[in-house]
């Protein structure tokens, strides 16, 4: 049986990540992402709760803030615990392993930079003036995250 867990979402924060560390001194970023789904007349929001680990959860509470907005690849993680009351809840997350940071429609040229956990990208960015940028892996060595 072949399996496949992957998942890309572009969106807004809805909220300002939070940063928090594990007992291990792990970072881990939380954030809530809007994501509009747009439906022949009308306009729907799906939102979805992101998880991104280490120095990708690092970077993304440095410099993104509610309503900013950005692209996650990442995978569906599913979660069970139970709570104070004693009952059982369970929740399906996102554990980002990319993102891009995505520049505004009404911003003034500022063009997003990627963010991948301290991965070098496989591909070239992609800028907002639409033109296209060749980027190779010592490129990525000026980068400050």
């Amino acid at each position: 049986m072949v399996s496949f867990n992957r998942v890309v979402l572009a969106g807004n924060l809805t909220r300002d990540p939070e940063l928090r560390f594990t007992n291990n001194g792990i970072p881990v970023c939380q954030f809530g992402l809007a994501v509009n789904r747009v439906r022949s007349k009308s306009e729907e929001v799906d939102f979805f709760d992101i998880t991104a680990w280490r120095e990708l959860g690092e970077t993304i509470a440095n410099y993104k803030k509610k309503g900013d907005p950005i692209l996650v690849e990442g995978k569906l993680q599913y979660r069970t615990w139970e709570a104070q009351d004693g009952s059982k809840r369970s929740k399906v997350d996102v554990v980002a392993d990319n993102v891009q940071f995505l520049g505004r429609a009404d911003s003034s040229g500022e063009g997003g930079a990627p963010a991948d956990g301290g991965q070098r990208s496989r591909a070239g960015a992609r800028q907002s003036s639409q033109d296209d940028v060749d980027l190779n892996e010592e490129d990525f060595d000026d980068i400050p995250f």
